[in-house]
């Protein structure tokens, strides 16, 4: 069930929750093209395809929560171990037809173009959280770059669904850097996007790992850390390297990888290389 404190947060779950999550047209054809032939295709080869597009990644995850969550002990938290449990054939039968972003955001370039940028900063926020976990010799890698992928999930499906408004959110931050995306959102939706997020997290059941990612009070463990550190370096680096924050994030990072700063700001650009 949908639920939530604030009016306008109950309205944009409500909007979310019969959405059909499009997904890129490289995935849609990738997939496509392995359809005719599932017993080639690997469980691991498939994840590799799936965690490149974090709307892919988010319909698989809703699916499998959804449709098999209450049948597990344990939960899924990782798309390798959904396709596990799903199967490959059945995979390709419930996942064909599926819609295109490219296509549903045709008639609004502007859209389209914000939509492709913030897939960009989630795999690349995806690709640094791996490269942290990795260093850190963390079990849970493969969570912690599922995690990072879908950070700002709720923020792209705003422009998948909700064009105009994420248009005006970011006129209006371009207009003034200078304000804070909480209260551009509360104007322009009446809700903090990170709120949203956690709402529809909830009512799609997705990981409680996952949830716990994106939860401030954890983020002093090294795990959420590494996720917290990988999607800020990520949106401060989109622009270019000379952002004036990436310092401390630098600084930081290294505390937390026990490196000097210069070295972790390497480990940075070697994983977005």
């Amino acid at each position: 069930m949908l639920s939530s404190s604030s009016e306008p947060c109950a309205h944009w779950l409500q909007q979310f929750s019969s959405v059909q999550i499009p997904v890129l047209r490289v995935t849609r054809d990738a997939l496509a093209s392995w359809q005719a032939v599932p017993d080639r295709v690997s469980a691991n080869a498939l994840a590799d395809v799936i965690l490149r597009d974090p709307l892919m990644t988010l319909r698989l995850l809703t699916f499998v929560t959804q449709r098999l969550g209450s049948r597990l002990k344990t939960p899924v938290e990782t798309v390798t171990a959904g396709l596990v449990l799903v199967g490959i054939e059945p995979f390709f039968r419930e996942f064909a037809g599926l819609p295109v972003l490219e296509e549903r955001l045709a008639a609004q370039p502007g859209a389209l173009a914000g939509a492709l940028q913030a897939i960009e900063r989630s795999h690349r926020a995806a690709c640094f959280a791996a490269a942290f976990a990795v260093h850190r010799l963390d079990e849970d890698a493969e969570v912690l770059h599922q995690a990072a992928l879908l950070d700002n999930f709720a923020g792209l499906l705003l422009w998948c669904e909700a064009p105009e408004q994420a248009l005006e959110m970011a006129a209006r931050q371009q207009a003034d850097p200078g304000l804070r995306s909480a209260e551009v959102q509360q104007a322009v939706l009446g809700v903090e996007v990170a709120e949203l997020e956690r709402g529809l997290m909830e009512a799609w059941g997705l990981p409680p790992f996952l949830r716990s990612m994106t939860d401030p009070k954890l983020a002093v463990h090294p795990g959420p850390h590494s996720v917290m550190l990988a999607v800020r370096i990520a949106r401060h680096s989109q622009a270019g390297w000379d952002n004036p924050a990436l310092p401390d994030d630098f600084t930081e990072l290294g505390v937390l990888l026990n490196l000097a700063p210069v070295a972790a700001e390497q480990l940075v650009r070697l994983a977005d290389a």
